[in-house]
């Protein structure tokens, strides 16, 4: 049986470090290389689940975690700094870490500065280049990723990604240059966008920093246990042999044949021999969601509901009733975080990520009591009795849902861009909303999806060219906010579906009269997105209507007056 893999973050400093564990025991924690994230090392945090509390944690900048301060340019001293902060932020003294190509450089630094924080450090692929830094090879290789405003960004990237794994160095295409090596399957290609895509401008950040370190004289300063590792069919094995000799005491070096199996075991003996069985056998991480960032930061925490564990970000403090939030559909609230912080004035504002929804966990049961079941479940994981809901665009039909079936415990609504579609449209909308995002050898998946989400703020629904779908406003089709939504959509494409689907059969209408608490309906005349607010608005037992400011910040201080009358 397959170990359940839990997500979670721990506040460091004035950020988050996100991270993936499985398992019971003493912790070990293992480092990915760039421009990866914990995606990559999921097979060793199952392998050694059985033994340990095995973390994989997205270094700062990369995954979700997030990015150290851009000036002055991170080095890698602050990447192991950032380490060291993690760790302690686990609440962890000592433990055992794995560290893989560009993250070896950053445990060596972190057991040259921090030996008595190392129980011992395995660095994996250490690569030590003769010469000086070349700053042409690094500009070269980090050539920027620039979100366009054309998307064209997507193609470009998308090569990048394949070519990474065909030449290397990747922009140097030669048949001397050419890796042996067989194409990845879509499933790798698509992981590997995905990171790429989530660290955006800052993938470069500590790949760079690593390529600039110089590690060799760091090597005689080590006074921890470091075992120098690599296996013959990596890349890097061969800078083995540029470690200094002699090493100093407590290191050693270990050559490994391709054998991937031995190569686990190893690391499994190392683990066993270091890990603290005795104090950190019962090794539980903290929750952030419990001791939010101040500071007008946004907090990310989990809890579990339905089949699996939520996203949740929480804004804003004070003794308010708390705001619960649903984003539109698809994506997640990640690109309404501005917009959630707005809403948390003098209250606690939480943002739920839809399960199937960026790093929500999907569903069993696909329908609008099942979503609302695990919205549910959330709120108790929370410990929120009483909440105002506000919810946007597809998720409205999900939010009636909530609070139609909980009575008291939704104070009030607040719906914007309630969506009551006809059945015929109901049934083209199933059919058409979502088109395929299958990942596609050519990347065409990467554009079908950007251009859904561009049009959203052009027609409605977006697919319609016709002139009756025209939306007569001034379109949000910022190309930072369009490529949140598409990495958030495309995290689960296969499930990116899921809520959409369970929305448009919530029959939100028949539930509009069933719902007791006070409700504000948004609207707007001329944008055929609010099309049935008019209806919605009658049909509630308590509903009433508020024109829809065009600016978040305005937006949330009139749906903060709603509330608070």
């Amino acid at each position: 049986m397959a170990a359940k893999i839990r997500k979670g973050f721990v506040n460091v400093g004035a950020g988050q470090v996100h991270y993936r564990a499985a398992g019971s025991g003493p912790p070990v924690i293992l480092l990915h290389d760039s421009p990866r994230s914990s995606v990559l090392h999921l097979p060793l945090v199952e392998h050694f689940s059985d033994r340990f509390t095995t973390i994989a944690i997205d270094t700062p900048g990369y995954g979700n975690s997030t990015p150290l301060p851009p000036e002055p340019r991170p080095e890698i001293s602050d990447f192991s700094s950032a380490l060291a902060d993690t760790i302690l932020g686990f609440g962890v003294e000592r433990c055992p870490v794995y560290g893989f190509h560009t993250s070896s450089k950053i445990l060596l630094d972190f057991a040259a500065n921090h030996p008595e924080r190392v129980a011992v450090a395995i660095m994996d692929g250490l690569s030590l280049p003769a010469g000086d830094t070349d700053h042409a090879f690094i500009n070269s290789y980090m050539r920027p990723f620039k979100v366009t405003d054309t998307g064209s960004y997507l193609g470009e990237e998308w090569t990048r990604v394949r070519d990474f794994q065909r030449w290397f160095p990747w922009f140097a295409k030669s048949k001397a240059t050419r890796l042996p090596m067989a194409q990845r399957d879509m499933s790798y290609m698509q992981s590997y966008s995905m990171d790429l895509f989530m660290a955006g401008p800052h993938f470069s950040d500590a790949y760079s920093a690593a390529m600039r370190y110089k590690a060799v004289p760091v090597v005689p300063t080590l006074s921890a246990r470091c075992v120098f590792m690599a296996r013959e069919d990596d890349v890097l094995y061969s800078f083995l042999d540029a470690l200094p000799d002699p090493l100093p005491e407590g290191s050693t070096i270990e050559r490994l044949s391709p054998d991937r199996d031995a190569w686990k075991a190893r690391m499994g003996e190392l683990f066993n021999e270091y890990a603290d069985f005795d104090g950190a056998g019962d090794f539980s991480p903290p929750d952030p969601l419990k001791d939010p960032l101040s500071g007008g930061l946004v907090t990310r925490g989990y809890v579990d509901a339905g089949d699996g564990q939520i996203l949740v970000r929480r804004a804003g403090h004070g003794t308010g009733t708390p705001i619960v939030f649903l984003h539109d559909l698809p994506g997640s609230a990640r690109a309404d975080e501005t917009y959630l912080k707005a809403l948390g004035q003098g209250r606690p504002a939480f943002g739920l990520d839809l399960p199937g929804c960026n790093d929500s966990d999907p569903l069993k049961k696909l329908d609008a009591d099942a979503y609302a079941t695990a919205i549910v479940a959330a709120l108790d994981a929370l410990g929120l009795d009483q909440v105002d809901l506000v919810a946007d665009g597809l998720s409205t039909p999900i939010a009636l849902t909530v609070a139609s079936q909980s009575g008291a415990r939704v104070q009030r609504l607040v719906l914007d861009g309630v969506a009551l579609p006809e059945s015929d449209m109901t049934a083209e909308m199933k059919v058409n909303y979502l088109p395929d995002l299958r990942p596609q050898m050519d990347g065409t998946h990467m554009h079908r999806c950007w251009h859904m989400l561009r049009d959203q703020s052009v027609h409605w629904p977006w697919y319609d060219g016709g002139t009756g779908a025209i939306r007569k406003i001034t379109p949000d089709i910022d190309p930072q906010t369009i490529h949140t939504r598409l990495v958030d959509t495309l995290k689960q494409w296969d499930h990116a579906g899921d809520a959409i689907g369970a929305a448009l059969g919530a029959d939100g209408r028949s539930r509009l009269k069933d719902v007791s608490a006070p409700t504000m309906v948004l609207e707007a005349e001329d944008d055929v997105r609010y099309r049935w607010a008019s209806e919605a608005t009658k049909q509630l037992p308590n509903g009433s209507a508020l024109p829809r400011p065009a600016d978040p910040t305005a937006r949330a201080r009139a749906i903060l007056g709603f509330l608070e009358g």
